[in-house]
Formats: structure tokens, C-alpha cells, sequence
């Protein structure tokens, strides 16, 4: 599951930290089971943490692209909002947001299944919470729980100026550019951001150099030629062409806007670029059917 839930990312290329597995023990479930506050929770088809998975981010900006790109492989149940509901207790705390989902792939687990999004930060902050309140619940002293909350402010506080900063280097790269510059890894996302906006989330940063090569296989090499490939028009065009039903990553963008301008050129051409080479003519095929197998000039 670890593996799948990373392969669904990456393929819509969008950024994340990891994605982390772990099994409920045996003596953790049957004490919730008879923990009155889960009145759901009966057995185990009702038993929606059997199986809990946490994908971790860098910025809690990116987590509506993650919870979005997992809507397309799961169906999601329910989602509980933890940083949503301190807010409107006006109070600080754990925060996370917990999909319960079911696997629309058929499979011999459980029904139901957890999936946690949150920043590293409210992940280190959860781990170490959870190693000393939750396991030695008759023996914190009043401080600890005062340091945690202080904490957990501190934390969100920390969060918003990640998002913060990340959004400025963005719109000060794009200050700097120049169409006649050339295309590298490093100040491609920004320049990315500057061409199409805000729509397409960034992907995980070693992507961006698969994208510099896909791009040179073509002959796109300054960020001039990168503007022409994703105009206005052909933005329109492909997205119409593949009726996304979430927002790729930026990566994933440039691959599907390639695919739809060179055809099957573009699959020979770079079939061999990616951190999963072996996957990846399926993938270009599957989004080559779902294109209808015509390129932007066949259409026209």
C-alpha cells in the first residue's frame, strides 16, 4: 500500500516529504473497540485505522492537490479537519486531516482505510505527543500538556511562514526571468508558476530535472520556447483533450502538454526519463489512449 499510495503521487506528479505505513496492534484495537467515545467502531469491518497511512508534506498549501490526487484511487468516506476544529474550539493542538477511505481497487484488507495528511512539522509534533501523552496518560504533569500546546502554536505559526516564504521565492524568480533564459531544474517550478499560474501545484523538486530533459528531447531549452509550448490555447486544449478531474503537478503537466503536442514522438523520445522507467510506457500509453491517440495537429 505504501508503494501504491506513492506511485498515485508521483504520477500526478505532485510534491510530498514520504508516505509511512503502520498496522494497529491487536491490544490498541480491541481498546478502542471498547472505548465509548467511537460508538462506531464495533468490529472489524467498522475498524476504519487497521491500516493507517500518513503521506507528509512540506507545506500545508500542498495538501488539497494530495487529498485530491487520492480521491481519484479511493473513495473518500469522510474527512475530519483536526487543524479545522482547534480553530473553531480557539485553541491549538494536533492537527491533521484523516481521510477515511475505501479502496475502489478490489483487495483482501480491511474495508476501510486512514489516510493522514499533514506537514513534517505536525508530524513530528504528533509522534512525540502521542510517545508521551497518549502512552502515560496518569502520569503527565500539567506543565507537559502547557509545553505541548505552546508547542503546537508555534508550530502552525512555522507552517504559514514556510508557506509564506515558498509563495515569495516563487514570485521573485519569476521577477528575474527572462524568456531567452535557459530552462534548469532549480528555477523551473518558480518559472512554472510565472507561465501558468497557481493551478498546478509543484512537484517534488527532483522532478523537475526529468522535466528539463523531456523538454530538451524536443528542443525546448529557454523559458521563451517553454511559454510558447504552454500557451493560453494549448492549456485550454489539453485540459479539455484529458478532463482532469484533479490538477496535476507541474511535472506531470509538461508531460501530459508534450504527449498532446508531439504524440507518440514524445513517447519514444523520453520513454526512458523518470524515476520509474519501467512503469512509465504504460503510463504514457494510458494517458495516450486517454487523449484519443491524436496529437494537438491531429485535432485541429
Amino acid at each position: 500500500m505504501q508503494a501504491r499510495i506513492s506511485d498515485i503521487l508521483d504520477d500526478a506528479g505532485l510534491s510530498y516529504d514520504r508516505v509511512t505505513v503502520r498496522v494497529k496492534d491487536r491490544e490498541s484495537f480491541a481498546a478502542k473497540l471498547a472505548n465509548d467515545n467511537y460508538p462506531t467502531y464495533v468490529d472489524f469491518c467498522s475498524a476504519y485505522d487497521l491500516l493507517g497511512i500518513r503521506v507528509i508534506t512540506l507545506h500545508s498549501s500542498e495538501i488539497p492537490q494530495l487529498k485530491q490526487a487520492l480521491s481519484e484511487a479511493f473513495e473518500i468516506v469522510s474527512v475530519i479537519d483536526k487543524a479545522a476544529e482547534n480553530a473553531r474550539a480557539g485553541k491549538f493542538g494536533y492537527a491533521s486531516q484523516h481521510l477515511i477511505v475505501r479502496d475502489k481497487e478490489p483487495h483482501s484488507g480491511p474495508e476501510l482505510l486512514e489516510i493522514q495528511l499533514r506537514t513534517v512539522l505536525q508530524h513530528a509534533w504528533a509522534e512525540f505527543e502521542h510517545d508521551i501523552r497518549y502512552k502515560n496518560r496518569q502520569q503527565v504533569d500539567p506543565q507537559v500538556h502547557r509545553a505541548f500546546t505552546l508547542a503546537a502554536g508555534l508550530i502552525e505559526l512555522a507552517d504559514q511562514q514556510f508557506d509564506m516564504i515558498a509563495e515569495h521565492m516563487e514570485a521573485q524568480a519569476a521577477e528575474r526571468s527572462t524568456a531567452g533564459a535557459t530552462i534548469d531544474a532549480k528555477t523551473l517550478p518558480r518559472q512554472l508558476s510565472a507561465i501558468i499560474g497557481e493551478k498546478f501545484p509543484t512537484s517534488r523538486l527532483e522532478y523537475y530535472s526529468y522535466a528539463v530533459s523531456m523538454l530538451a528531447a524536443h528542443g525546448i531549452t529557454t523559458y521563451g520556447e517553454l511559454a510558447d509550448l504552454l500557451s493560453p490555447d494549448h492549456q485550454e486544449k489539453l485540459e479539455e483533450a484529458m478532463g482532469y478531474t484533479y490538477r496535476p503537478g507541474q511535472v506531470r503537466f509538461i508531460d501530459d502538454m508534450l504527449l498532446f503536442i508531439y504524440g507518440r514522438e514524445h513517447i519514444k523520445k523520453t520513454v526512458h526519463i523518470g524515476s520509474n522507467t519501467g512503469s512509465r510506457p504504460g503510463r504514457l500509453g494510458s494517458r495516450w489512449q486517454r487523449l484519443g491517440q491524436r496529437s494537438l495537429a491531429e485535432t485541429l
